[in-house]
């Protein structure tokens, strides 16, 4: 091969880097010039919202928050609907979120069971608002609330009752109302918390109240459950015949008011 001939190729090959390169920056300018007109487009359509409509201050924060999820979503990775890879826990330390369930009818057979909450992999600390039926005498729940970790694995599965305040100036008849801190380490209960669950540990089927309900305040996440229970199975059978500590500040003993409590 000549020597003009290597020329030919090494201008040619030049020429093809410099081509390559200008047609990225046409393709960038381009797209420039794209979101340009569509600023523009959507200035005109936001000044005709808020010309022609009364609610206009809420129309335009409508489009706002839209325009900004639609963003979000465009930069969110595509598999992660896909896969886990989410479960990895949630960034930060809040999870601002109130579960609300009503019991109104609901009948539970023997060991009939309710899921209310499942925040897993993330154990969580909250509040928890239980309205049902219950013994009269005792105050106990006749349909018991248990919390914990469900896992896939019986090994990692770890649940037990969680302590529950009678509130007897809320409670009426036939139904008693409970508060719990959920953990709640100074009373007793799963020190890691991913689910809360009803279960019905009597021989006989309950009917829930008309007003019968569940409210599960959860406050913050505290980290990512991962094998904290590995070694330390408990699993629901094996609470079987027990039931929720019962807790009253209200009555005239003492020994009863549950850790924790300052007047």
């Amino acid at each position: 091969m000549s020597n003009n001939d290597n020329n030919i190729l090494s201008n040619r090959h030049i020429n093809f880097i410099d081509v390559s390169k200008h047609s990225i920056i046409s393709y960038i300018l381009k797209l420039l010039v794209v979101f340009d007109e569509c600023i523009k487009c959507f200035l005109y359509f936001v000044s005709i919202f808020k010309i022609m409509l009364p609610q206009k201050t809420k129309i335009f924060a409508v489009i706002m928050a839209t325009l900004m999820s639609l963003g979000s979503l465009s930069l969110m990775p595509l598999d992660v609907y896909g896969s886990h890879s989410f479960e990895a826990g949630v960034q930060g330390d809040n999870i601002p979120d109130n579960t609300h369930v009503n019991l109104n009818g609901i009948t539970l057979p023997p060991l009939g069971v309710v899921p209310l909450y499942d925040s897993s992999p993330n154990f969580f600390s909250g509040h928890f608002l239980y309205r049902g039926p219950c013994d009269p005498n005792t105050h106990e729940p006749l349909v018991s609330v248990i919390a914990g970790h469900f896992d896939e694995s019986r090994e990692m599965t770890h649940v037990d009752f969680v302590p529950l305040y009678y509130i007897d100036h809320a409670s009426t008849a036939g139904s008693c109302v409970y508060h719990a801190h959920i953990p709640d380490p100074l009373n007793g209960g799963s020190p890691r918390n991913t689910d809360v669950d009803l279960i019905n540990f009597s021989d006989e089927s309950v009917t829930f109240n008309p007003g019968d309900v569940i409210d599960i305040n959860v406050q913050r996440t505290l980290g990512s459950i991962e094998e904290y229970y590995e070694g330390n199975q408990q699993l629901p059978s094996d609470l079987a015949g027990g039931n929720n500590p019962i807790f009253d500040l209200n009555d005239d003993n003492p020994n009863n008011d549950g850790l924790g409590h300052v007047e």
